[in-house]
């Protein structure tokens, strides 16, 4: 197989784990979001959303952020590691959540965050959600490094 096959071969895959990697970011927020329903279904109301649907809709940034940030972290640099991995959760969390705090600011104002119960409230799920992408980012990365092994030789699958 000559470079230029190879190369897009390897432009494909990249692609086609990047979705993958938002598709299974997407199911991890939604998971999240479902265990944290009491606290984040308050939230989808107070800036309007759909009570049956905040689930999936407060999870719905993240399927396009998590595409994003792996490809940003993981598959341009070329290199899998668990640390990518970890990052690659924690900014597609933190990204949805900020997505997720500007709605509120834009429907409420800043001030509203200023209040006492309400920062704490934010916090809490910021550093609810901040775990969960750690932790959520470490499985697909380990599929990708298994995927990537066999073909791809020392070093890259098995750099940390």
């Amino acid at each position: 197989m000559d470079s230029s096959t190879s190369s897009a071969a390897g432009a494909r895959a990249s692609r086609r784990w990047s979705l993958f990697a938002g598709v299974y970011a997407f199911a991890c927020a939604a998971l999240t979001a479902a265990s944290l329903s009491t606290v984040l279904g308050l939230f989808g109301e107070v800036i309007g959303l759909p009570t049956a649907l905040v689930v999936p809709i407060l999870a719905a940034p993240a399927l396009f952020a998590g595409a994003l940030v792996w490809w940003a972290l993981v598959e341009r640099r070329g290199t899998v590691t668990y640390l990518r991995g970890a990052a690659f959760g924690l900014l597609t969390a933190l990204v949805t959540g900020t997505l997720w705090t500007a709605r509120f600011v834009s429907v409420w104002s800043p001030e509203m965050l200023a209040a006492d119960p309400v920062r704490l409230l934010v916090g809490f799920v910021f550093a609810a959600v901040s775990v969960a992408g750690v932790v959520v980012g470490l499985p697909i990365t380990y599929v990708r490094r298994r995927s990537r092994g066999a073909s791809d030789g020392p070093g890259t699958a098995n750099s940390l």
